[in-house]
């Protein structure tokens, strides 16, 4: 074995267990960022390859990193806004800009502030920039624009003012029936617990609302609850979630209950006992038998 190991690889590409117990030391800037505690950000970090990146995903929620299976659509998001705001941002920091300059470009790059895109890291043996700009894991909207298809909805998002504008494909129609958008500027809504599969919410308003959340909207397997109750959700901004939410105090819930995961864990529980019962019809048999001799 060592003979085939050996001819891909040498001494030096073996690490030992006690090294590889933190395969990405923490710099300075992971410092700054981890002594905001709010769950309620994301992380750019432009002194790695962004989007074949792991060590700012070890630490942080991340724009970037890296997948072998990543969703067309944020491919599509990468190539035809992140890529452009993100050079914006490296543009300006080559100038040695004031904080007032700083502020112009995060509030022009829209795409990143729906992605709530907080700090950014541009050296990480730096204090890495914070983007005030960033709209939140979730805002309401006080208007909607319908557009034909993909690929009109990728470039009007260059065009909207996703803090204010829900761009929402035609095709999702139905799921705003009846709505009327209306601005209620008492309205509020926030993140209270975060976990990978599981995501809540308190809102508040005088009025229905159109809630916009910034996470991937992904249909097959993700359930949207209001107090409990399975609420129909859509794709907003190409990539985002969205779903009304009537006048007053609720909880609002985004659970992932993959269909086919729990008939398939169904399936298994039910062998395993078929399997089991079967063993123990056997060995009572084998146990009668031998008595019987």
């Amino acid at each position: 074995m060592d003979l085939i190991d050996k001819k891909y690889l040498n001494d030096s590409n073996f690490v030992s267990k006690q090294e590889a117990k933190v395969p990405f030391p923490e710099t300075p800037a992971d410092k700054v960022i981890l002594e905001d505690t709010d769950p309620d950000y994301r992380v750019l970090n432009l002194a790695a390859n962004t989007f074949n990146d792991a060590s700012t995903s070890y630490r942080h929620k991340s724009v970037g990193g890296y997948h072998a299976a990543k969703l067309r659509r944020y491919q599509d998001l990468i190539e035809h806004h992140l890529t452009g705001e993100m050079q914006n941002i490296i543009s300006i920091l080559q100038k040695n800009p004031s904080d007032s300059a700083l502020r112009v470009v995060f509030s022009e790059n829209k795409v990143l502030n729906m992605l709530n895109t907080r700090y950014v890291i541009y050296n990480p043996e730096a204090e890495p920039l914070r983007n005030r700009y960033a709209l939140g894991n979730a805002w309401f909207v006080n208007d909607v624009k319908m557009v034909k298809n993909a690929d009109e909805e990728i470039v009007t998002l260059g065009k909207i003012n996703p803090a204010t504008t829900a761009l929402v494909d035609e095709r999702f129609k139905d799921e705003l029936s009846g709505y009327a958008p209306k601005t209620d500027y008492s309205a509020s809504i926030k993140l209270t617990e975060y976990k990978p599969n599981h995501l809540s919410y308190q809102s508040n308003s005088s009025s229905e609302q159109l809630a916009v959340f910034s996470e991937i909207y992904y249909e097959d397997g993700w359930n949207a609850y209001i107090d409990g109750q399975k609420k129909p959700y859509l794709r907003t901004d190409y990539i985002l979630r969205a779903i009304r939410i009537p006048a007053g105090k609720h909880a609002i819930e985004f659970k992932f209950e993959p269909e086919k995961y729990y008939t398939r864990q169904k399936i298994a529980l039910a062998s395993s006992l078929i399997l089991f019962g079967f063993l123990g019809f056997s060995i009572y048999n084998t146990l009668r038998e031998r008595k019987q001799l």
